[in-house]
């Protein structure tokens, strides 16, 4: 999970890089321990990012959030 942060943290790759480098560390980390354990760090994560990304308004990612934490940006 550290790495999800110091990806997010990175200013020298672009917003749309880090985004999918944080996608793809979450499917990593998820493979890894046998579970999807990511999905509301890595949504938010991007959306903090890039407001707009698409990548993670699916219900994959959006069924592991509580019900009012998801917002129609």
């Amino acid at each position: 999970m550290k790495d999800l942060i110091e990806v997010f943290r990175m200013s020298e790759i672009s917003v749309k890089v880090r985004c999918r480098i944080i996608i793809e560390l979450g499917h990593a980390i998820n493979f890894q321990y046998g579970a999807n354990i990511t999905e509301a760090l890595v949504y938010e994560l991007v959306k903090q990012l890039d407001s707009k990304n698409k990548d993670v308004e699916t219900e994959h990612y959006k069924r592991h959030l509580k019900s009012t934490e998801v917002k129609n940006d």
